[in-house]
């Protein structure tokens, strides 16, 4: 009973923290989010985990700022991203948000098994060479911030974090 009401008050949580971020949106229109679950993975994934991302790109369009929490989920956290990718495909990595595979650039930070991770995005970490799944072949290149900021901007990109149970990912969210 206790766990179905927190899992019921971090929904709910986190849909106000959505809402609130839309609400924001019009007064910044350079603010985006999204809700992760496990339905909007390809193939969906049955889950408890929730999530929520939100972006803020800078005036000056070279840097974004974001903040990705998450809880519930059924294993260890190996890494988070933003792909490039229609709904209901998979699509390339454009950036990673968070990693404990060794795979992502220096700089980028480790992922908390349940929390919040913090950072700032820029040309630097779009499309790294060592990208398990790069881009590339989707017209994004390494240093191309202008193609992650139109997939952003023109709703083809998504956030996931994968786990040791989900390698493909376990929850997403479409940016809004």
């Amino acid at each position: 009973m206790k766990t179905t009401w927190l899992k019921s008050g971090l929904f709910v949580v986190l849909s106000a923290s959505l809402a609130w971020s839309r609400a924001y949106a019009w007064f910044w229109p350079n603010s985006f989010g999204a809700l992760f679950n496990g339905y909007e993975e390809v193939p969906p994934v049955f889950t408890s985990g929730s999530g929520l991302v939100q972006l803020q790109i800078s005036g000056d369009r070279t840097s974004i700022q974001y903040s990705l929490s998450y809880s519930g989920l059924s294993s260890a956290v190996t890494q988070a991203h933003i792909h490039f990718g229609e709904r209901p495909v998979n699509g390339g990595i454009i950036v990673f948000l968070c990693d404990n595979t060794g795979k992502a650039p220096a700089g980028v930070p480790p992922c908390p098994n349940s929390g919040t991770v913090t950072g700032t995005l820029t040309a630097a970490d779009v499309n790294p060479a060592n990208d398990p799944e790069p881009v590339t072949a989707q017209g994004i290149t390494a240093g191309d911030f202008a193609g992650l900021l139109e997939a952003i901007e023109h709703g083809d990109a998504y956030g996931n974090v994968h786990t040791s149970n989900f390698p493909a990912g376990e929850i997403r969210g479409w940016l809004r």
